[in-house]
Order: structure tokens, then C-alpha cells, then sequence
């Protein structure tokens, strides 16, 4: 609605629409139409040379764009529209360096060439008619009528301005019919398609100094004549629309302020109802906590008072098995003791009858010697047998501990942790003391026992 009351010179109407659109697209957060109102607010005070607004329209514009940009690299349109805008508008007031500068930013990059993104036509019409400006006839000629060649037969509005830019080449180049004939085109343009009505005015001056350079006065006063009427009403449209521009502009600051109010006293409201909600959160929350904290400290409290009896259950059995076991081994060491006690007694005895055979009857002392061994070996046999069943672990350890200990040493540590004699374990083990003595002494060392140490302490406790 905007576009087209501008197109038919309503400008009040246009700012109306332009502004309330441009409330809208903020408070709907629409950037890109955000940034389209912007720069359709940029035209319309650029038709009443307000040059601020107009900078900053474009600028606001420009930079909302490229956030766009920066958020998705193909979405281009307004950014390009943002820079065709500043770069007429720095056209205008002859800077034609910065204007050239953002006419290059219009091709932000490769693939917006390629996919024909920009108007090639209007930024050449625009680089020719600068061109043009600044005396650089030959490419203003290139350029233009490359802009021309592009847009013939097309709906685009800077056709006229096309127009316009090759009438004033034309007359540089003295040129004159020629010049004449691109002014009259624009002229057409305006009068059958109301394609940039605005620069009627210029055309109609332009056209006027035409034949006043061929002489021709009549028409060259009438033109001006022409041009003077249209700037006059123009003139008089632009007055009575600064005056409703001022008053929309300042009807919409109001109804925007009023509207800020309204919208901050609810915010306010919201702020506090959000605070109450918060403040009942924490209270529920805190209460949940305590509720879920007190639960848990007593399930932990019931889980100790559990985890004690039972632990104190455990050690009391544990305890009772011990003594009971403690006694079992006692009892059963007692009965190896006794055991091997009468092992040995038997073992006196049969040294006595084989001493008393080797004197009366030596021939048959080797056959019962040889017999005694024997029967020896299996006593032992027998002994160890019933050690080891007392005794479970203790050849486990001692082999873990002491690898190296051989099978004697063995029977020998199994005979002193029953707290047998030098004597005693050279009966058992059908050895002489002396033996026992050497073995003893080689166990102390291959354990790495201290001399201070006793071998009879270490091996208790194994």
C-alpha cells in the first residue's frame, strides 16, 4: 500500500502506511520487512531532501540486512537493496567515490553474480551516469546503453532515469536530436507508464536547454514553461505533504509512546506476577526438598541402624567360628601331638630290638632295617596326611611366601609349628639331630629371618 500511494505522488498516505508497517514488522521481529520499511521511509524523505532521515533509514536498514546476511549467506535481497540506495543517495550530493564503493557492495559475492541476484542494469545505469559526471565519457557510453539495452520492453521504474542519463550524455557530446530523443522517451514513459514522475521537472528543463542550444526559443521557452508548472505543483503537493508528514510522524512517536507505556505497565505487571511465581517455586521447591531431604536421612539413619546389627550379627558368628574353629584345631593338634608322641616311642622301641638284632642275629638285621625305613615313610605319610587336614592353608602360605623351600625343609617347618624338638622331629624324620640342626639353619636363611628373630614365632604364625 506504501509502494503504490507513492507511485501516485500520495507521499502523506505512503509515510502513514510506511510507518505503521514498519511498528508492526518491529513488534512482529520481521527483519527483513523491518529492513524494507526502513528503506522505503529512506525514499520518501529523500523526495524532500530531509538528508538525515534519509541516512539514517538506509543505514538502519543496511545494518539489519546484514544480520540477515550473517545468519544465511543466500538470503541477500535487502542487503543489495540497502547499498543501491545509499549509493543514489551519495550520487546525488556528488560523492561519487563512496557511491561507486557501495554500488560494488551490491555484489557481496560470486554466487549472487551468478544466480543474477542483483539488477546488473541499474547498477551500470548508475556506474554510467557517474561516469558521465565525472567526464569519463566513453565507459558513460558503454555502460548506459548496456543499461538500456537490458531494460527495454521490461516494467522496471528506472527506465526513465535510463532515459534521462543517456539525454544528458548526448548533450555532452553535443549531440543534440539525439540528446532530444532520450528526453522525449523518458517523458513517454512517465506520461503512459507514471514511471518516476518525480524527475518530469528535470526532464523538461534538461529539454528545454536542448533547443535553446538549437535555437529553436519557442519551444525551448515552452518547455521551461512546462517544467516550471509541474516543479510549481510539485512544489505545492510537497509543502502540503511536509506538513502531513510532520503530523503523521509526530501522531505515530505519540500512538508509538502510548503504546510503549502500555506495554511497560504490563511488563511490570508480568515482572511482579512472575516474581510472586518465582517466590512460591522457591517455597515448593524448598519444601519438596526438605520433605525429599528428611526421607532420605531417615531411610539412611534405618539402612545404618540395619547395616550395624547386621555387621554386629556377622562378627559375633564370625567370632563363634573362630573359637569354635580355634578349639577344633587345638583339640586335633593335640591328638597329632600325641600322635607323633607315640610315633616317636615306637620308633625308641624299634631302635632298641634293631640294635639288639644287628648284635644277636645279623643276618636278618638288613631285611628288618630295610623294613623299618619303610614302614617309617609310611608313618610319615600318614602323619603329614593328617597334619595337612588340621593344617589346611599352611602349606598354601608357606609355598607362596617361600617358593624356594624345598620338601624336606617342608616337613620340617610342619614339625616345628607343632612345637616338636631337635629330637623329636630326628626321630619322626628318621634323621640324625645334627640334620635337624643344618636344616633349620638353611630355612632361617632362605625366609631371610634376622638372627634376633625366632623361627619358631615366624612360623606360628603363618
Amino acid at each position: 500500500m506504501a509502494e503504490i500511494q507513492l507511485l501516485k505522488g500520495k507521499y502523506s498516505l505512503s509515510f502513514d502506511h510506511s510507518w505503521e508497517g514498519l511498528y508492526l514488522s518491529k513488534n512482529a521481529e520481521l527483519n527483513e520487512e523491518t529492513a524494507k520499511l526502513h528503506i522505503r521511509l529512506g525514499r520518501l524523505y529523500d523526495i524532500f531532501s530531509m538528508n538525515d532521515e534519509v541516512f539514517y533509514h538506509f543505514n538502519e536498514a543496511l545494518g539489519i540486512s546484514k544480520d540477515i546476511y550473517f545468519e544465511n549467506e543466500e538470503d541477500v535481497d535487502q542487503l543489495i537493496a540497502s547499498y543501491m540506495n545509499l549509493a543514489v543517495k551519495e550520487r546525488k550530493l556528488e560523492n561519487y567515490k563512496i557511491a561507486l564503493k557501495h554500488l560494488d557492495s551490491c555484489l557481496v559475492n560470486e554466487t549472487v553474480v551468478e544466480n543474477k541476484q542483483v539488477e546488473m542494469p541499474f547498477i551500470d545505469a548508475e556506474r554510467g551516469y557517474i561516469m558521465l559526471r565525472l567526464g569519463v565519457l566513453n565507459e558513460a557510453e558503454r555502460l548506459l546503453h548496456s543499461a538500456s539495452k537490458n531494460t527495454d520492453n521490461k516494467p522496471v521504474h528506472y527506465r526513465t532515469n535510463i532515459s534521462m542519463y543517456l539525454g544528458e550524455l548526448k548533450t555532452a557530446t553535443n549531440e543534440l536530436d539525439s540528446a532530444a530523443f532520450y528526453y522525449n522517451k523518458g517523458l513517454r514513459l512517465i506520461r503512459a507508464k507514471n514511471y518516476r514522475s518525480d524527475l518530469m521537472p528535470d526532464i523538461l528543463r534538461k529539454l528545454s536547454q536542448v533547443y535553446n542550444k538549437k535555437q529553436q526559443y519557442v519551444r525551448a521557452y515552452n518547455y521551461l514553461e512546462q517544467s516550471r508548472k509541474v516543479a510549481d505543483s510539485m512544489l505545492q503537493l510537497r509543502n502540503i505533504t511536509n506538513g502531513e508528514l510532520f503530523e503523521i510522524k509526530d501522531g505515530y512517536l505519540k500512538s508509538l509512546s502510548q503504546k510503549n507505556e502500555q506495554l511497560a505497565e504490563q511488563e511490570l505487571l508480568i515482572a511482579e506476577n512472575e516474581l510472586v511465581q518465582f517466590r512460591l517455586k522457591i517455597i515448593l521447591g524448598l519444601t519438596v526438598f526438605l520433605i525429599v531431604a528428611l526421607s532420605v536421612v531417615y531411610r539412611m539413619r534405618l539402612k545404618l541402624k540395619r547395616t550395624l546389627l547386621d555387621k554386629k550379627e556377622t562378627e559375633l558368628q564370625a567370632k563363634v567360628k573362630e573359637e569354635q574353629s580355634k578349639a577344633q584345631i587345638e583339640s586335633k593338634s593335640k591328638e597329632l601331638t600325641s600322635y607323633a608322641l607315640q610315633l616317636i616311642d615306637k620308633e625308641k622301641d624299634i631302635d632298641e630290638l634293631l640294635q639288639v638284632l644287628k648284635e644277636e642275629s645279623p643276618s636278618s638285621y638288613k631285611a628288618m632295617s630295610y623294613k623299618y625305613t619303610k614302614g617309617s615313610k609310611d608313618l610319615w605319610d600318614s602323619f603329614n596326611l593328617r597334619f595337612t587336614e588340621v593344617n589346611s592353608q599352611f602349606y598354601e602360605k608357606l609355598k607362596d611366601q617361600h617358593p624356594d623351600l624345598s620338601v624336606t625343609e617342608r616337613k620340617h617347618c610342619a614339625l616345628i609349628k607343632l612345637n616338636f624338638g631337635t629330637k623329636e622331629m630326628a626321630r619322626i624324620l628318621n634323621i640324625e639331630p645334627h640334620s635337624v640342626h643344618i636344616s633349620r639353619s638353611r630355612i632361617r636363611k632362605k625366609i631371610g629371618l634376622d638372627r634376633s628373630a625366632k623361627l619358631e614365632n615366624y612360623i606360628a604364625n603363618l
